[in-house]
């Protein structure tokens, strides 16, 4: 079980399909991480389905809830497909991520000491998808943000001043306070973030640097 489980309404607008491609890769990849995350999606969904072949028309009150529920308890389980085979170097991927990851992927070195994986999703160009990987003790540059991030923990860990994050771990992230992301002793940290504006840098260099950034340069 996570300790840092996606919003229930950011779980809530997956299942319903009202996620950009970007933000509903990364939930996908928590709800692949997180049984109790899993199980609630499933059932919004189910419940969706029910409610699309009649229940709508039912007053939303605990009873028609509950109502729905047991009609979802009796519904049998579709078996899910096979999941597509990892990648070499890449077995820590879940299969919502495997089938975005070209054949080539290689990662690129970063200015600021870690590594990325740029993802390019079809539909959704307002949002930077990167795979991120910093070695153990290394940390991302100081930074805040001007707009949503998604982040979900993909191996290994990282600690900032909000708490400390492991494996299908989900933050959104923490607003316009700074924060620095430092990589958990043990295997290199490997994280989906998902950026809806570019991050600024605080740090010393950040003065020459952000333009770059905000150029998607860097």
């Amino acid at each position: 079980m996570s300790r840092h489980p996606a919003p229930d309404e950011l779980l809530l607008d997956y299942a319903a399909g009202a996620l950009p491609p970007g933000p509903a890769l990364a939930v996908a990849l928590h709800v692949a991480l997180d049984p109790p995350a899993r199980r609630l999606v499933e059932r919004l969904e189910a419940m969706g389905g029910l409610l699309m072949e009649g229940e709508a028309d039912l007053p939303p009150d605990e009873a028609a809830l509950q109502a729905a529920l047991a009609r979802l308890d009796a519904t049998p389980v579709e078996p899910r497909p096979a999941p597509p085979r990892p990648l070499a170097g890449f077995e820590w991927a879940p299969p919502p991520l495997v089938r975005h990851l070209e054949a080539g992927a290689r990662w690129r070195r970063v200015m600021g000491g870690f590594e990325e994986i740029r993802l390019r999703l079809a539909g959704d160009s307002s949002n930077r998808v990167s795979l991120l990987r910093l070695e153990p003790g290394r940390g991302l540059p100081v930074h805040r943000h001007v707009g949503t991030e998604y982040t979900v923990v993909l191996q290994g860990g990282y600690t900032d001043a909000t708490g400390n994050y492991r494996v299908g771990d989900f933050a959104v992230g923490p607003g316009p306070e700074q924060h620095e992301p430092i990589a958990d002793p043990g295997p290199p940290c490997i994280a989906l973030i998902v950026l809806e504006q570019p991050v600024v840098l605080t740090g010393p260099w950040g003065r020459w640097l952000n333009p770059l950034v905000k150029r998607d340069l860097i």
